[in-house]
């Protein structure tokens, strides 16, 4: 049986567990999709505790006489249209199989997704797992990977980082950034990502990626700095800055429009300055694996690769009739090397 879950992070609990687990060579869940502390855009864990409750998000458990064999969470998007899945996991001492379980919570979401009038379902997946074949099955689509880079400050030199000029094109985040911060985003991204994404609304960009448009109170924007490099005509590059706390990691975003490339080096080292000027703990940084110059940089100022996930989309078909015309499908599109196809099918209906 499925069921929802309310008003607690069960995903988040059993993934704490999972990971205390296995550093004593142990596993309690075998996780699919997971957040990473890196990747979560929650406040700091006291702030949760005042305000334990998660809006946007969406738990689901696969249970058997009260004994749980998976879960399956999703948050929405600002477009409200769209949910990315948070976690997908099955319980590894189960006697169900792992598989079986998978495919429920997943074939659920969809459901659930249709449902709910959601029209783009976004995961991320460990490259060359075999689960992959999963999402294949049903529905989802590879556009893109994303490359995770850690900076360690324990195996570099400081002086490395601190003796840059500030960027004379170097500008505070504002509101009337929001626009050209779209057009950043389309420029440096290609055609086929973005299909993908749909990420057609300026300031639903912005909230996904900035977060608030209206300035908040200290505790909820302590920690979060962005940046933007104005060369006149157009936004040169972007930069995010999130301080960690806890165990928790700074992380660090970056954009960098393809004829400012120059940018991304003195950028990066900026960030990294200003970050451990706040405290000295590693930096991780996620990029997608088309921005070349930004990889380039983030090597040449110390940081490593770790890790690689497959970017998926499953795009719903979605149910509406009007006058004399039903769309039978959203206009689909095919991501890969050959090129992109599209379909744009109508039913005449007969009177």
């Amino acid at each position: 049986m499925i069921r929802p879950v309310l008003y607690v992070d069960l995903p988040g609990i059993i993934y704490a567990i999972d990971r205390r687990a296995r550093s004593k060579q142990r596993e309690f869940a075998n996780f699919v999709c997971w957040l990473e502390p890196v990747e979560s855009s929650l406040p700091p864990p006291i702030l949760r505790n005042i305000l334990p409750l998660n809006p946007t998000a969406r738990t689901w458990i696969c249970e058997d006489h009260w004994r749980i064999l998976g879960f399956a969470q999703v948050q929405e998007r600002p477009s409200h249209i769209m949910w990315n899945l948070a976690y997908l996991a099955s319980m590894v001492h189960s006697t169900t199989p792992c598989e079986e379980v998978l495919n429920g919570l997943l074939e659920y979401t969809l459901q659930m997704a249709v449902a709910h009038g959601i029209l783009r379902i976004f995961a991320k997946v460990e490259d060359e797992i075999p689960e992959l074949e999963l999402f294949q099955r049903t529905g989802f689509q590879r556009y893109a990977r994303e490359l995770t880079y850690v900076y360690d400050p324990q195996h570099i030199q400081s002086r490395l980082v601190a003796t840059d000029p500030p960027l004379p094109s170097l500008r505070r985040w504002h509101r009337h950034y929001v626009w050209s911060l779209h057009q950043l985003y389309r420029a440096a991204t290609p055609p086929r990502v973005q299909m993908a994404e749909l990420q057609e609304n300026s300031e639903e960009y912005a909230k996904l990626h900035v977060g608030s448009l209206r300035p908040l109170p200290f505790p909820l924007s302590a920690g979060s700095e962005n940046y933007v490099c104005d060369v006149g005509v157009r936004l040169g590059a972007w930069l995010r800055l999130y301080a960690g706390h806890g165990s928790t990691p700074h992380r660090l975003f970056l954009i960098v429009h393809p004829e400012h490339a120059d940018l991304a080096e003195p950028l990066l080292r900026f960030g990294i300055s200003r970050l451990q000027e706040i405290s000295v703990r590693r930096i991780y940084c996620l990029v997608r694996e088309y921005d070349s110059f930004v990889i380039t940089a983030l090597r040449n100022s110390g940081f490593e690769h770790t890790s690689t996930k497959v970017l998926l989309v499953r795009h719903m078909a979605s149910l509406a009739i009007r006058h004399s015309t039903a769309p039978l499908l959203e206009q689909r599109a095919v991501y890969g090397l050959k090129g992109l196809g599209t379909i744009n099918s109508r039913q005449k209906i007969m009177r």
